[in-house]
């Protein structure tokens, strides 16, 4: 297969099983919230969130070996595939049994520090079970993951990935309409993910039955690998801290509050992500190439991402309190509409995407210790900050302290990306920021004269598709003036791929 075809094939498939994933993820938390409340919906959020800090095991192993297999994929190299793709998984089988230690003390541990009302057996064989099936994934699966994202096969992934997501979530449903105990939804999750390992493990011998496991030595190390780690404890630490400090210090309830919000904007930023996982893989053939070509593609997709996320920003800024009154009727046992919400985690989002080129770039280019050491600044500075302002403006606090940190890793990648990589002036790349920062700044000037009255889910959608277009043509017009490639990016795309 061609890598055009690839490029679209990815392209279609993330977009499509996104769009069915966002749809899931916004109809399950109310089913959760309706049969079981904001306490357990919120203890269910928080636990997930602890989750991430466990799967903190295998940092760095998944960008170190995407980064190591892009060129033995790009130049055939079987010997040289099989050498990192064995590193891999000798580095996640090795944390796999670490991994299920940490979640056996966990599971005996999370009751006493959080203030919920569930029951103590509950949450421990939740929390067990949720980890379980991670290890299965850390064990067997990550490893192939890794290798058909950097060969521009991330549909494969991501259609398995729709797969175990629609039978979860139909375990989820089933169950939780007839209130059976939450554990049982969980014992069901790790029951999927063994589908799953089965549908990995046919598709991989049959594919690339040739890859050899045991190609390198024990003492064999990747590339950065420590480096990645840092950078990966540091980024868990700053996006996952806001609801384990609103659970410890606050309640769980309060957590459900976030984690709706939250829901929204995880939504949002998956659909993107998706689009981008579908074609990234071609920043990093296009760096092993050299030349021109590089910075052209890495503007096109700064611009392409960046004016995307802006939309989707000034849209949801706009529609999302009628949304989340919507979503919450009938929900009384908290206040789940904060008037500062909107506009912090909206700037979160826009912040993030700010430096995401600029950071896959980073990596690739082998800046990835550098980038670590501001990482760690900025996960500290973080959550000191949340667990500061929590006890001051409470859910408001916590987001507010992200908002805070951010700009620091945005500064340094984009001038690490422009002057010390790829060596030109910053100019583009500051107009391209400025422009869509502005757009979305007045997008909340001139919203309280555009307050939407909102009472059905059509009046929603169709706010929605009406806001989308305009803003479409508002932002992409302005970014295609700054960077008039951006016009030409499917013609740019089959041509490099060619």
């Amino acid at each position: 297969m061609t890598n055009t075809k690839k490029t679209i094939l990815n392209f279609v498939i993330s977009i499509g099983s996104q769009l069915i994933i966002l749809v899931m993820g916004l109809v399950i938390p109310r089913i959760v919230l309706i049969h079981y409340g904001s306490d357990t919906n919120g203890l269910i959020s928080t636990i997930t969130q602890i989750f991430t800090y466990m799967a903190l095991l295998e940092a760095g192993i998944s960008a170190s070996a995407k980064n190591a297999l892009y060129k033995p994929i790009k130049e055939n190299d079987r010997k040289g595939i099989s050498f990192y793709m064995s590193a891999a998984q000798r580095y996640y089988r090795k944390i796999s049994v670490i991994y299920f230690i940490g979640i056996v003390v966990l599971s005996v541990l999370i009751p006493f520090v959080l203030k919920t009302e569930v029951n103590y057996l509950t949450i421990m064989f939740y929390t067990f079970f949720e980890g379980l099936t991670s290890v299965v994934s850390f064990y067997f699966i990550n490893t192939w993951t890794c290798f058909l994202g950097a060969s521009g096969k991330n549909y494969i992934v991501i259609t398995i990935s729709l797969l175990t997501k629609i039978l979860c979530n139909t375990v989820r449903i089933v169950l939780s309409l007839f209130n059976i105990n939450i554990a049982f939804i969980q014992i069901g999750y790790f029951v999927v993910s063994l589908i799953t390992l089965f549908i990995y493990r046919t598709y991989m011998r049959r594919q690339y039955g040739w890859i050899d496991y045991s190609a390198v030595s024990k003492d064999v190390k990747l590339v950065d690998r420590n480096a990645y780690v840092v950078t990966e404890i540091a980024w868990t630490v700053f996006s996952s801290t806001d609801m384990i400090v609103l659970s410890i210090f606050v309640s769980t309830s309060l957590s459900s509050v976030y984690s709706i919000y939250n829901m929204v904007f995880v939504a949002i930023n998956g659909l993107l992500n998706a689009a981008y996982s579908a074609i990234y893989y071609n920043l990093g053939h296009a760096y092993v190439e050299g030349g021109e070509q590089y910075k052209k593609m890495h503007d096109i997709f700064h611009s392409f991402f960046l004016a995307a996320m802006t939309i989707l920003m000034c849209v949801t800024y706009l529609l999302i309190i009628p949304f989340i009154r919507l979503y919450t009727t009938g929900i009384t046992d908290i206040n789940y509409i904060y008037k500062w919400l909107p506009l912090l985690f909206c700037l979160i989002q826009m912040l993030s995407w700010s430096r995401y080129i600029a950071g896959n770039l980073s990596g690739v280019a082998g800046y990835a210790k550098q980038t670590s050491y501001v990482s760690l600044i900025e996960a500290i500075i973080n959550i000191i900050l949340s667990i500061i302002l929590v006890n001051f403006f409470g859910i408001t606090g916590v987001l507010l302290a992200t908002v805070l940190a951010l700009p620091l890793k945005v500064i340094y990648l984009n001038w690490l990306a422009e002057k010390k990589i790829m060596k030109r002036s910053p100019l583009k790349t500051l107009l391209t920021i400025g422009v869509n920062y502005s757009i979305f700044i007045l997008t909340v000037i001139i919203a309280p004269l555009l307050e939407f009255r909102i009472d059905k889910y059509s009046i929603f959608f169709l706010y929605g598709f009406i806001l989308l277009i305009v803003y479409v043509i508002i932002v992409f017009g302005a970014n295609c003036i700054i960077n008039r490639d951006l016009m030409r990016m499917p013609k740019f795309f089959l041509k490099h791929n060619r």
